[in-house]
């Protein structure tokens, strides 16, 4: 009798094990499922919406902007009024103070809203900056191409720009 009874504890732990292991397996692949069936759901959102830094979806960290043979920049191209009217183009970087920074980073945060490039202590600092750069010419103004330029890589001559957009900084408005 102790041997049957002594079978019969041993045979109920065993399906209380099973059941164990089964609860457990069915709960694995439940969470599995949902995982599957979330990652369209998180390819949807992505595209919805944006997201706080670094959030759910970390940054490409692309090397260039690369589409097929075509080479994608965004370039300013700057151009000086003078109050005779007269206009000289200058590469951006003259505009900037010497930096170990990325010149068009700088740049952009400085002169790519027009609401910033025109603040009043921009435009002030600006003046000052382009009368030392042109000694005896009066600069009057300042226009930011903002340029999209297209290089075709496998013929390096070929390039397109088309303006995207354009700031305009009048360096007379409360001068002096």
């Amino acid at each position: 009798m102790r041997d049957e009874e002594g079978d019969r504890r041993r045979s109920l732990r065993g399906d209380r094990r099973r059941d164990s292991n089964r609860g457990v397996r069915i709960a694995l692949r439940l969470i599995f499922a949902l995982a599957i069936l979330l990652l369209p759901a998180q390819l949807l959102f992505q595209r919805q919406f944006d997201q706080p830094y670094p959030g759910v979806f970390q940054p490409s960290f692309a090397g260039t902007p690369l589409t097929g043979d075509i080479l994608k920049a965004q370039i300013p191209v700057v151009h000086v009024e003078f109050d005779d009217g007269a206009s000289e183009e200058i590469p951006f970087e003259d505009v900037l103070p010497d930096s170990k920074l990325l010149d068009k980073s700088v740049f952009k945060s400085a002169f790519f809203l027009e609401d910033r490039a025109t603040a009043p202590d921009t435009v002030k600092w600006l003046r000052g900056d382009l009368a030392r750069m042109f000694p005896g010419r009066e600069p009057v103004g300042m226009t930011v191409d903002w340029t999209d330029r297209r290089i075709d890589i496998t013929g390096a001559t070929e390039t397109t720009d088309e303006i995207t957009k354009t700031v305009v900084i009048d360096l007379t408005e409360g001068a002096r």
